[in-house]
């Protein structure tokens, strides 16, 4: 058998053996994998990138007894020595793919400090291999150090994450879309092309192909590391606290907060809405009579199905939520009313590229300001999609629905903390106040910004028909995830009729 990494990949019978059984058990049983409700059918290897003597990166693609597929990264490495193998069966045994007979152990790469290390090389020096193996260093990686030591993060998300040198955090995607992922090219315009300053800074990527064709796959992102104290959702986690113990107005520190969040997110789409003809990708085009139709389109599917899903769960629900669910149901005609007044609605604004997922989760705060993070988009949708010219508004109306969240999470959160107190009012009340404050603050920030109506009720009219379809899907979310949260999305439609 051969006895260097690169060289398995040569052998077929290797080769057999880890399509055939080491993925097939492996995959499944790691939390990067999106797929677990499905049946393996089998995998095959699209491609096997070297880095170092035995370590190297596998694209792996799944096929699934549904005849769907998906494509995997996996760091690889091979272990030889006595050391290296304890290593991995006294700390990291889950990441164990199984022992090659008279080669070595063979486990996920990541683990290893010196492959940590050569993806830092690789990176720090834009190399480009003959392999197709591409890497880009951005401007504030070039002043950094030639070399970092590295840790991995006990982060349960569903890629990667490695620090260097407590400056730079780099995400390994594992699951792999084609096609340029939308935190790579909204962070890399916005740091190496605008003076916006709020969001981690550019660092570096790692891919295979070109940026600009449609199979580009990128592997990796390096940003800069953002020292916080948590993420945004936390902060007002602990002003709502605060705010229920009491019977106070909403106090002066969270309606700061709300205002230089509200002006931050005007800054992050003045900045992606900067873009010129040399950016088709994301320079800014026209609303069209067209487009409106589209989304009034696509916000009518999406009340039609969830509202399906609702009559049809309604009767499982405890009688409070059953009340609640027939006042939404009840409320339907007025619902498709107000979606579809804007299809008619002449309005003059831009779309423009836009975050995609915003909410207080999206967002890390320090002693004094917030930074904005995770530009991916939308994750249940393809990149090209994710890529789609919006209207901004959409973000934020996402960031209003978190709001509310914010409010009715804490007593959810904490029932026996509010046990006998009906705080349901004063909820509504900070909701109201806070949000308002934040848009107070947005719209101002943004002034006459052409990706805006100029005209007030226009600008109304489209940011409630986001507010209302981000409620809407949230509505299926709750019922099929969290049911004991259903009562948020179901009062917030109701609010908005």
């Amino acid at each position: 058998m051969p006895h260097r990494l690169a060289d398995l990949f040569e052998d077929a019978e290797f080769l057999d053996a880890l399509t055939t059984m080491l993925l097939p058990a492996y995959l499944p049983q790691q939390r990067w994998f999106t797929s677990k409700g499905k049946s393996v059918q089998r995998t095959g290897l699209d491609a096997y990138y070297r880095v170092g003597p035995d370590t190297g990166i596998a694209l792996v693609r799944v096929y699934f007894e549904d005849d769907s597929a998906e494509l995997y990264q996996l760091p690889l490495s091979l272990n030889v020595g006595p050391e290296q193998r304890s290593f991995y069966r006294s700390n990291h045994p889950n990441l164990i793919l199984g022992e090659i007979t008279g080669t070595g152990m063979l486990a996920d790469a990541v683990p290893r400090a010196d492959f940590r290390a050569a993806l830092y090389d690789l990176l720090y020096e834009s190399k480009q291999l003959d392999s197709g193996l591409k890497a880009e260093a951005g401007r504030v990686l070039l002043q950094a150090s030639a070399s970092a030591e590295s840790i991995v993060p006990a982060i349960d998300t569903s890629n990667t994450a490695i620090i260097y040198n407590d400056s730079f955090f780099f995400k390994l995607f594992r699951k792999l879309d084609p096609g340029l992922n939308p935190d790579l090219e909204l962070v890399r315009f916005l740091s190496e092309r605008t003076d916006f300053q709020y969001c981690p800074p550019y660092g570096g990527s790692l891919g295979v192909g070109e940026m600009e064709a449609e199979d580009y796959l990128n592997l990796g992102l390096m940003s800069g590391k953002v020292d916080n104290r948590g993420d945004a959702w936390s902060l007002f986690q602990d002003l709502t606290q605060r705010y229920f113990a009491g019977d106070d107005p909403v106090d002066e520190e969270t309606l700061d907060r709300a205002r230089l969040l509200g002006e931050r997110t005007a800054q992050m789409h003045r900045a992606l809405a900067s873009a010129g003809p040399d950016r088709p990708d994301l320079v800014p085009v026209p609303l069209t009579a067209t487009y409106r139709g589209e989304i009034t389109d696509a916000a009518l599917r999406v009340l039609d199905r969830q509202f399906t899903q609702l009559e049809d769960k309604r009767s499982s629900l405890p009688a409070d939520k059953q009340a609640l669910a027939g006042r939404v149901l009840g409320a339907r005609t007025q619902l498709e009313q107000k979606l579809s007044a804007l299809r008619d609605r002449p309005l003059t604004a831009q779309l423009t590229r836009i975050h995609g997922d915003y909410h207080l989760g999206q967002v890390l705060y320090t002693d004094t300001d917030f930074y904005i993070i995770d530009f991916e988009g939308e994750p249940l949708l393809t990149i090209p999609e994710r890529r789609r010219k919006r209207p901004p508004l959409k973000d934020v109306g996402g960031m209003v629905r978190s709001f509310h969240y914010a409010a009715q999470g804490q007593l959810l959160l904490n029932p026996e903390r509010y046990a006998g107190r009906d705080l349901s009012q004063r909820a509504e009340d900070w909701y109201r106040t806070v949000s308002q404050a934040y848009l107070d603050a947005y719209f101002v920030a943004c002034g006459d910004a052409a990706f805006l109506p100029a005209d007030e009720d226009d600008r109304r009219a489209l940011l409630e028909l986001f507010i209302l379809e981000k409620a809407v899907y949230e509505v299926a979310y709750e019922l099929n995830s969290r049911p004991d949260w259903l009562a948020i999305p179901l009062n917030g439609v109701l609010s908005l009729v």
